[in-house]
């Protein structure tokens, strides 16, 4: 009889924490070029490129990929990621890089308010309290740095909202066990809209050093996406949710080393205080709700 593979956990550990350092990454990134071209064309890169980095790993590896399977959801859940990118890359020309993402951080709450309304998902008294323990932090974390009677506001808002949905949506369709098709729903979706769009409105590239910022962004986002999909396989989904949080922890260090924004203390308790709590919350409910 053969002994079946079990991974060790910190190989686990460290590809959820890379995948979601990827992400932190690719938003940087979105946020440097948001800076110097219009952030409609870092959009069209992010999902271009995406796309460009998906096809030649279809090509070279040739999985297996069903896409007539749930599609109107798939469409549903690929317009709702490709918004959600585009107020995400609009913010982050508006709001500090940390503040945008205590913000994302709202969206598991919004999945289990969406949950309890539409599917009778109720929340027991102890994840109630949670969600309200992570929500005070969030509102502490953000503090008097953000514009909160500024219109601005929207575009921070509109992206964990979206992700909520897109959750939502996941949970829906929870049987299907084919991750990269949602991937490359949301890559050939986000390359459409914005290839037509950009056609009509293209401003020439000043550098050509920032088309590799555009290869970066692609890339970027790909290699997150598989390494998060790889993680989930060798482990389970509640489990690499719980390093979703080391964004926070990512783009603190990132802001205060690359954009040289200070770290306050508030700031800090704030975000202790919403991985505390959003990591217990996801235990708590983990067992009857996707988070991620």
């Amino acid at each position: 009889m053969k002994n079946e593979y079990k991974p060790s956990l910190i190989k686990i550990i460290l590809l959820a924490t890379s995948g979601f350092f990827m992400f932190v990454c690719m938003d940087s990134m979105g946020k440097y070029l948001g800076g110097v071209m219009p952030v409609t064309q870092v959009v069209w890169g992010r999902f271009f490129f995406h796309f460009l980095a998906i096809l030649f790993f279809f090509l070279l590896f040739k999985p297996k990929l069903n896409i007539k399977k749930n599609f109107k959801i798939q469409i549903i859940r690929s317009l709702l990621m490709v918004m959600a990118t585009f107020f995400m890359f609009n913010s982050l020309q508006r709001f500090d890089l940390v503040d945008i993402y205590v913000v994302f951080f709202t969206a598991p709450l919004i999945v289990s308010l969406l949950s309890a309304y539409f599917l009778k998902d109720v929340l027991t008294w102890k994840g109630f309290s949670l969600m309200f323990l992570s929500f005070g932090s969030i509102i502490y974390s953000l503090g008097p740095s953000m514009k909160i009677l500024s219109l601005e506001l929207i575009f921070p808002l509109v992206p964990p909202l979206c992700w909520a949905l897109y959750q939502f949506f996941t949970k829906l369709i929870s049987g299907n066990n084919e991750p990269f098709t949602a991937v490359f729903y949301t890559a050939i979706t986000g390359t459409i809209i914005f290839t037509i769009y950009i056609a009509f409105n293209w401003t020439p590239i000043e550098q050509n050093i920032y088309w590799l910022g555009f290869v970066f962004l692609g890339v970027a986002g790909f290699i997150s996406h598989f390494i998060i999909i790889y993680a989930i396989q060798l482990s389970n989904l509640s489990f690499i949710t719980n390093f979703q949080y080391s964004q926070l922890v990512w783009s603190t260090i990132i802001n205060f080393f690359i954009f040289g924004v200070p770290i306050d203390t508030s700031k800090i308790f704030g975000i202790i205080g919403i991985i505390c709590f959003g990591i217990l919350f996801i235990r708590s409910e983990g067992n009857k709700k996707i988070i991620k």
